[in-house]
């Protein structure tokens, strides 16, 4: 709950915007409660961007792994990111707004795991796609990303379910449909 709700609100203001007492008034406990379960604030932004990218990694090479039909394996992927997404703030989001507070060894950490994420989807989509080459398929693998983590920057008045169709649709319209195909 406090990583969910400090996700949020890291989304919504700066790191330095962002005092514990916020936090905890959001999440129903007082500031220094969260002291409890993080050493700091900084360490509770950490968490904030550690625990979805370890899920979304660990997920990601479950699936490439397990599943023998590449494009179920990365239709899969698609609708845990969705899902993942429209529960919580996108980690990546938040990197990206607050990712100067973040320690030079743990950014650094950090973005190896999103290229490392991205890689699975990459390969999976090169073995859909041939006819793209690298360079193709990561402009195509990072562009997904962005359509993805993006659905929470705006309340479309849809129901999640009907959005997360529609972003799926997308997706896999974007990785697997060739331009010149209509």
């Amino acid at each position: 709950m406090l990583i969910k709700v400090a996700g949020e609100l890291f989304n919504e203001r700066a790191f330095d915007a962002v005092t514990t007492e916020m936090i905890g008034a959001r999440a129903g406990v007082t500031g220094p409660a969260l002291y409890r379960h993080f050493p700091s604030k900084q360490a509770l932004l950490i968490a904030v961007l550690e625990d979805p990218l370890d899920e979304l990694l660990a997920h990601a090479r479950k699936t490439a792994a397990e599943m023998t039909d590449p494009r179920k394996a990365l239709e899969e992927m698609i609708d845990y990111h969705v899902k993942r997404t429209l529960q919580n703030v996108p980690s990546t989001l938040v990197f990206l707004k607050n990712e100067h507070n973040v320690p030079e060894d743990e950014r650094h950490r950090m973005r190896r795991m999103m290229r490392l994420y991205a890689e699975e989807w990459s390969g999976l989509v090169t073995r859909l796609r041939p006819d793209l080459s690298d360079a193709q398929t990561r402009v195509l693998t990072h562009a997904v990303f962005s359509m993805i983590n993006a659905v929470p920057q705006f309340n479309s008045g849809l129901d999640p379910d009907i959005v997360a169709t529609t972003i799926r649709t997308a997706a896999i319209n974007a990785l697997l449909v060739p331009a010149d195909a209509s």
